[in-house]
């Protein structure tokens, strides 16, 4: 475990920000009065969610491998830490929705259908917790790996060529 500390004290550090982001959505109405707009301010979390994918891949390449760090290094580093992080995710919904905004899929499904979007039926089956662990856990790690991706691209060290 002592070789996955970074991405396990990265993923923590992600998770925090996760809560500490949904609390901040249900203080300002986002998951009752205005929830309307919720999805679209929800996508702002990618900003912290990439800073902190290149704050725990500088800290491995420096701390771990000496400041110099290849591609697949800092690739395998990112999908450790989106796997971790995959794995909190069940608990950080649970956490959400329990906790901070138990009226949340209730909200949800009511806009959904005084939309027109989903019958009462549909939306019951689609906006629930199991529903949304499930596109947390996929979501993960499909932006996961392109972060990981694109985050190793640039702070892996480019070999010069002896000439």
């Amino acid at each position: 475990m002592k070789n996955y500390r970074t991405e396990l004290k990265w993923a923590g550090i992600f998770s925090l920000m996760y809560l500490t982001w949904m609390v901040m959505e249900h203080l300002c109405g986002l998951h009752g009065r205005y929830i309307r707009y919720q999805q679209l301010v929800s996508t702002f979390i990618l900003l912290p969610s990439v800073l902190i994918y290149v704050l725990a891949l500088r800290e491995k390449k420096l701390k771990v491998f000496g400041g110099t760090i290849t591609f697949v290094q800092a690739f395998k580093s990112g999908m450790l830490l989106t796997l971790f992080i995959v794995v909190l995710s069940p608990l950080n919904q649970l956490i959400t929705t329990g906790l901070i905004a138990p009226e949340y899929f209730e909200n949800m499904q009511e806009l959904a259908v005084s939309q027109g979007k989903m019958s009462a039926q549909e939306a019951a089956s689609r906006l629930n917790l199991g529903a949304f662990i499930v596109q947390s856990i996929v979501g993960g790690l499909i932006t996961g790996a392109v972060f990981s991706a694109i985050i190793s691209l640039l702070i892996r060290n480019r070999e010069v060529a002896a000439g």
